[in-house]
């Protein structure tokens, strides 16, 4: 739960979900039951989707970056056709890409990044701001890097932060900063960026 969805301000443990999940609960009774409604069929049984996502082959035509291999790759469980994979050749990889917004909205932004044992350490910008909680960094707080070194290969979503980004194109840029000591490479792999629907307005906590 982001912090600024709470009455607090802070990040607290049990207040209401925001993805609306359900649970369902048994009881005995004596008697026949009365049939309040019928269960819609197995296709109609979704989970809400609260994404408006831009998929790598999207993004791939806008992409630049610093020497190396950029290609959108296939397989895995990437979404759509699969991600952007930048396999750098320089000391200082920097790779930019862009997505869209149609509509101006306050929405939770954020970054599907693949984890593996060949991925280095990246520092993500929005439009020319360290994207994980501008405001934060322009007053001088710690800036946050992303360390996708993982065992075996993942994809995660990273949440950078919720804003009303105006209509039109942003910039995502992505620094390589490091790798981890067991990491093999500084590979960088961008699945999908993310505008996570968010709820609007403050929730109590529960105790």
């Amino acid at each position: 739960m982001s912090a600024d969805e709470t009455e607090s301000g802070k990040i607290e443990g049990h207040v209401e979900r925001e993805d609306d999940m359900a649970s369902v609960a048994f009881w005995y009774q004596i008697g026949q039951p009365k049939r309040f409604t019928d269960l819609p069929p197995l296709a109609q049984r979704l989970l809400p989707n609260l994404d408006k996502t831009a998929e790598g082959k999207a993004m791939l035509p806008t992409a630049k970056h610093s020497p190396g291999i950029v290609e959108l790759q296939k397989g895995y469980d990437w979404t759509g056709e699969g991600q952007i994979f930048f396999q750098p050749a320089s000391d200082q990889p920097v790779i930019e890409v862009e997505f869209n917004v149609e509509k101006e909205e306050y929405r939770g932004l954020l970054v599907r990044l693949t984890h593996a044992e060949d991925y280095g350490i990246w520092r993500i910008f929005l439009d020319g701001k360290n994207a994980h909680q501008p405001e934060d960094y322009m007053a001088g707080q710690k800036i946050q890097d992303f360390d996708l070194y993982a065992k075996e290969l993942v994809a995660k979503d990273h949440y950078l932060g919720s804003f009303a980004l105006k209509p039109g194109k942003h910039t995502l840029r992505f620094e390589c900063v490091g790798r981890n000591p067991l990491a093999k490479g500084s590979y960088f792999g961008l699945d999908s960026v993310r505008l996570r629907e968010r709820w609007l307005k403050k929730r109590k906590f529960l105790g």
